[in-house]
This record gives structure tokens, C-alpha cells and sequence, in this order.
């Protein structure tokens, strides 16, 4: 086992790290795309699995009828997520170590793919949003996870080396942005395999 130093920071992902939230984003895109006439499918879901809403916009954009905007989907999609967030939803264990490295005064910080406003909304509804220095969107930016663009902007608004720095993932896609990014790289799964 490799021993490591204490961190400078930590940097946390959410859906799925911190909150189980696939399924709802699922449920709010599927039923978003059928109110239009397109059945996005769980295997057609699949592609849109960490992506962020501009991406997925322009996966689904051509199976959908003419006329309809990005705007108008993200907005809609942003609002119905935050409506179905719910506390029931969080993952006890990651909650409890954002609660405990607060107390040990080491900074933290939410990295996600997501928009600002769900982003604000997750950790409100956990109890976290005061706990949290700052916050990392796909909008801040030019490449989201998997790109280490989102990590790196972390590191510098910490103002920390990004080896001075950890990141909790819980996906291939968040894994491999934190550590091409060279941070400390934790991966907490919500199903450990085996």
C-alpha cells in the first residue's frame, strides 16, 4: 500500500460520488426527450453517461424534432433535476468524510461536469454547500472531465500544485481526468466489484 502525505486540498465529484443521481438524470432526460417524441432508450442513455449538458445536447440534437433548443433542454432538464433532488439520495460514507475533513480544516472543493445551479442544488440538499471553498462546473472550462481541465482549475483556485491535491471519483471518466491532471487520485465506487 502507498503512503501518502496530507493533501492540501480535496476535491470532490457528486453524482455518483457524493449522491446517487444516475438514475434521476436518466428519468429527467428520458421523460424530457419523450414529451418531444424521441424514446431515449437505457442503452441510449449510455452515451450520455459523464458527459456534460452541451455534450449530450449535441448527441440527442439530430434524433429530435426540428425546432428545439439547447437552451430550452437545459433549462428544463436543470429545473426537473433539482425538483427531484432529494437528501435520501447521498452516499453516507463520502458525506461523512467531506464532514470530517471540514473539521480538520483541510479545503474542499465540488469538480463536476455539471452546471453551477444543480451543482449548488446536490450539496445544498446534502448539507455540504458551506462546506465547500469554492466550486468547479463544465462551464468554467474548455474541456470537462475526462480532459484534466476541470481538476486543474481546482488546483489553481486552491492555490495548490495539483500533486498537493486529492480528488474523490467514483468513474472511469472523473478518474482518468484527476489523474492525467496529476493529482492524489481516490476512487470510491458506489458497487465495489468483486
Amino acid at each position: 500500500m502507498k503512503l501518502i502525505k496530507r493533501p492540501r486540498a480535496v476535491f470532490w465529484d457528486i453524482d455518483g460520488t457524493l449522491i446517487t443521481t444516475e438514475e434521476l438524470h436518466y428519468e429527467v432526460i428520458r421523460d424530457w426527450c419523450a414529451a418531444r417524441g424521441y424514446t431515449l432508450t437505457e442503452t441510449a442513455n449510455g452515451e450520455l453517461l459523464g458527459k456534460t449538458m452541451p455534450e449530450k445536447w449535441a448527441i440527442l440534437e439530430s434524433r429530435l424534432p426540428a425546432g428545439l433548443t439547447e437552451d430550452e433542454f437545459r433549462a428544463d432538464c436543470a429545473r426537473a433535476y433539482m425538483a427531484g433532488l432529494r437528501a435520501d439520495m447521498m452516499r453516507p460514507g463520502p458525506v461523512a468524510a467531506v464532514k470530517r475533513l471540514h473539521e480538520l480544516g483541510i479545503p474542499q472543493a465540488a469538480v463536476s461536469n455539471g452546471e453551477a445551479p444543480v451543482i449548488e442544488a446536490n450539496l445544498r440538499v446534502l448539507g455540504l454547500w458551506d462546506l465547500m471553498a469554492f466550486t468547479v462546473c463544465g462551464n468554467d472550462v474548455p474541456s470537462g472531465k475526462p480532459a484534466p481541465d476541470p481538476y486543474l482549475e481546482a488546483a489553481r483556485r486552491a492555490g495548490c500544485a495539483p500533486g498537493e491535491c486529492m480528488a474523490v471519483e467514483d468513474s472511469t471518466v472523473g478518474v482518468t481526468s484527476a489523474a492525467s491532471g496529476g493529482l492524489i487520485t481516490v476512487a470510491w465506487p458506489e458497487v465495489i466489484p468483486g
